[in-house]
């Protein structure tokens, strides 16, 4: 399995939004156009607070998440984030990503990516056990992440695995296996994958193909036997 292969079973994913609160906010609208995704607005008389978003799949009801979920994802992914690097807990956030698993997003900004990443760092943190397998494109990225990573491995029992292309030499940290990839096949991808130790309920996957223009067109989701293939497909690009 190659990452243009993963993404293009998703390219036919109908995902419609629909969102019902004050008039219309241009800048969430255009956003979420790029992403390839359609938005109707329905105006009620309510706050901007309490408006909100239902979000439809192949025309059925998927979920509805606030507003202001979604405007922080589009606009403001990093909002939340504790010195720590830890996402705050928000209900809203995880809605919206359980809302939009499995959907092909066609223009994902490093901060969103990032910001994904972090909450399922957060989810094998809390798991404690399992496999995590990470791909940083390059050893160096890595150099940003190291005192999350750090924790990581130091406060759970997880193996974590750390891909990239040989541009640096990581130091030695327990827990943490660095691959330098003799393959361009994940060069250009960012990836993460947990198979929450045999926890369907907790395994995730984030796969991201970086674009001409620098953004990522990507998905992510929460399927079990996807983020058992993703996790094989990382394995065999190492051997």
């Amino acid at each position: 399995m190659t990452v243009r292969t993963l993404l293009r079973r998703f390219e036919d994913s109908d995902v419609a939004i629909t969102v019902y609160g004050p008039p219309a906010t241009k800048t969430v609208g255009e956003r979420l156009a790029t992403q390839g995704i359609d938005a109707t607005w329905r105006k009620l008389p309510t706050g901007h607070q309490n408006a909100f978003a239902v979000i439809r799949r192949d025309g059925v009801f998927a979920e509805a998440v606030p507003l202001t979920a979604m405007e922080t994802f589009l606009c403001d992914p990093m909002a939340g984030i504790g010195d720590s690097g830890t996402l705050d807990s928000d209900p809203g956030r995880q809605l919206l990503h359980s809302a939009l698993a499995n959907t092909l997003l066609s223009s994902l900004t490093p901060a969103q990516l990032l910001a994904t990443s972090h909450e399922f760092e957060d989810r094998a943190y809390r798991v404690g056990a399992g496999t995590l397998r990470v791909s940083f494109q390059s050893l160096s990225i890595f150099r940003s992440q190291r005192t999350r990573y750090e924790s990581l491995s130091s406060d759970t029992a997880l193996d974590i695995h750390v891909y990239g292309q040989d541009d640096w030499e990581p130091p030695a940290i327990p827990g943490i296996s660095f691959h330098p990839l003799t393959d361009s096949t994940l060069e250009q991808v960012w990836l993460l994958a947990f198979d929450a130790d045999g926890d369907d309920q907790n395994k995730c996957a984030l796969v991201a193909e970086e674009t001409e223009d620098g953004a990522f067109r990507g998905v992510w989701t929460y399927n079990p036997r996807l983020v058992d293939e993703i996790m094989a497909a990382v394995v065999a690009v190492d051997e």
